[in-house]
């Protein structure tokens, strides 16, 4: 398990993390969705490659795909968990 694939999950965490922010209105701010979405990437792609060993570029791969997938969980609960609230009265 190389450096390039921690920094590929940590790409994953900050598109992921910026796209969320910038494309759910509710979403509170793009700095904790970034850092969410980082945090995810990181933990998903450590823990499969963790389960499944290290080594194959298949294992690897797949480790990216369980990174994107772990990020898009955090990233859910995180705009469930802290919706953004407006202070209008109507």
């Amino acid at each position: 398990m190389g450096s390039s694939l921690w920094i590929a999950w940590t790409l994953i965490g900050i598109i992921g993390g910026f796209m969320v922010g910038k494309l759910i209105p509710h979403v509170r701010n793009v700095t904790l969705s970034v850092c969410v979405g980082i945090c995810g990437a990181l933990l998903g792609g450590f823990l499969f490659t963790i389960i499944c060993g290290a080594g194959s570029i298949k294992i690897d791969v797949l480790s990216l795909l369980a990174s994107a997938a772990i990020c898009g969980v955090f990233l859910w609960i995180m705009a469930i968990a802290f919706p953004h609230r407006d202070n209008h009265t109507d």
